[in-house]
């Protein structure tokens, strides 16, 4: 009886067997050993996996030497081969859509073939691998090369014609170049040679970099910007108008000089000049904070917004004079002397206008004097200007002590704000109704809202009148 071979499937005759007619299944065998060797055998695949057709002693598809694939792939798909039929396969990637595909059995390694390419594989009859992994002599292309992954080369590679790299290119043995003439300025390799011929046109001999001291580099001429860290080895000779020199000494005109080891005696600093190190003249505007140890000399006759001047001696028109502690002499005009303690001779400005003088005493023109103790007369006297109020029918006022007052017209049975909110609490509100038969009453109340409603004598609620509701609260 005939068997058949593992990979090709070739009828084997056995012996005695198909007497006179032997001659017909050796010449199909030839033909199938002709397909196994230079077959071409064309695949359509459509989005999914296809299954090479395997049969015993007849044409099929997975005997063919070549498999060009083609058909439209919306993924990447498998070329399934037979398992266990050891063999070799040249695959031709010719499918639409820009997929890769595979090929392989159904268990086991697979090989995947990029869209375009064509590439060698073969199986033990378990797993598929290349058959290209390398070159055992010279390596020749004469048209382009596209390497998708990475590429190792172990000797020497030499292209005549243009190398293009679009991904990053690792040189790890160094690599060489043709030196470009002097002034190229193409996107060709800079060479060491190109590199530092044009560092000494550029600079005049400025030399390696690696031979520069950094920490006493004498520089002359021209001009240094950017220099930034630490700069105590940095010596800079007569440096006028100098700006933002921070530790700068003998820094003539220099602006926004940060902690100046010496300023000369002579050198304006912003327009003030330092004579000692506790004592300003000039200007000597902007001052803020407390000046408990500032001496300022001659009569300070317009100085503005003193804060926390203590014992200001003659201080004519001191404005804005907050918690001066003591003030004597002819303090004639000052305004807003708040928390002002005592003043020595407050009988002296009997018709002057304070502001917001607290426990002034006989202030006669005092203006909004808070607790003052005796103005012109009448005892705690409260400007009538500090109480606000909305006279409408909706509205509210301010009485002495603290008092507000607020009323307004409800019509509905809903929570309904006041005019305007308590700033502390409403004591109580009531509520009065424009019907003869009716009776009003607010049943919930706080600082910014309340609930009024009205019965009828039968104690149903009584919709359509006006309420007028009254509250009183601080």
């Amino acid at each position: 009886m005939s068997t058949y071979t593992t990979s090709l499937k070739i009828q084997e005759i056995a012996s005695g067997d198909q007497s006179g007619v032997w001659g017909a299944t050796t010449n199909t065998n030839w033909t199938l050993i002709e397909q196994a060797v230079a077959g071409v055998q064309s695949i359509i695949m459509a989005n999914a996996n296809y299954t090479l057709t395997n049969l015993n002693g007849v044409s099929d598809e997975a005997r063919n030497m070549v498999l060009v694939v083609t058909g439209t792939n919306s993924g990447i798909y498998q070329i399934v081969a037979p398992l266990n039929q050891p063999k070799m396969y040249v695959v031709y990637n010719n499918t639409t859509g820009g997929y890769a595909i595979t090929i392989g059995a159904s268990s086991g390694a697979v090989i995947t073939i990029p869209n375009g390419v064509t590439a060698q594989v073969y199986t033990d009859g378990t797993n598929f691998y290349s058959a290209q992994t390398g070159s055992a002599g010279n390596f020749l292309v004469n048209g382009n090369l596209s390497v998708t992954g990475s590429q190792v080369d172990v000797g020497n590679m030499s292209i005549g014609g243009t190398l293009g790299v679009t991904g990053a290119a690792s040189l790890n043995g160094g690599g060489t170049s043709t030196t470009p003439t002097t002034g190229d300025n193409t996107t060709k390799i800079a060479t060491t040679a190109f590199v530092t011929t044009a560092v000494t046109n550029a600079t005049g001999s400025l030399g390696t970099m690696s031979t520069q001291n950094a920490n006493n580099v004498a520089i002359t001429g021209g001009s240094i910007n950017g220099v930034t860290g630490t700069n105590s080895g940095l010596t800079v000779g007569n440096a006028t108008n100098a700006t933002n020199a921070t530790n700068a000494v003998n820094a003539t005109n220099a602006t926004n000089a940060t902690t100046a080891n010496a300023l000369n005696t002579s050198n304006a600093y912003q327009g003030t000049t330092f004579t000692a190190t506790t004592q300003f003249s000039g200007p000597g505007t902007g001052l803020t904070g407390t000046a408990s140890s500032l001496s300022i000399g001659g009569n300070a006759a317009t100085a503005t917004n003193a804060t926390n001047a203590t014992n200001a001696t003659n201080a004519t028109n001191a404005t804005n004079a907050t918690t001066a502690a003591s003030c004597s002499g002819n303090a004639a005009t000052a305004t807003n002397p708040q928390s002002g303690g005592s003043f020595i001779t407050s009988s002296n400005i009997g018709s002057q206008s304070v502001s917001f003088a607290t426990n002034a005493t006989n202030a006669t023109n005092a203006t909004n004097a808070t607790t003052a103790g005796s103005v012109g007369g009448v005892s705690n006297p409260v400007s009538a200007s500090s109480f606000t109020s909305s006279i409408s029918s909706n509205g509210y006022t301010y009485l002495p002590g603290g008092l507000i007052l607020q009323w307004m017209a409800v019509t509905s049975f809903t929570t309904t704000s006041w005019p305007i909110a308590f700033p502390n609490s409403c004591f109580f509100a009531v509520a009065n109704s424009t019907s003869a038969n009716s009776i009003a009453d607010v049943t919930t109340f706080n600082a910014t809202n309340m609930y009024a409603t009205q019965y009828n004598p039968n104690g149903s609620q009584q919709t359509g009148q006006t309420m007028y509701v009254f509250g009183i609260g601080r």
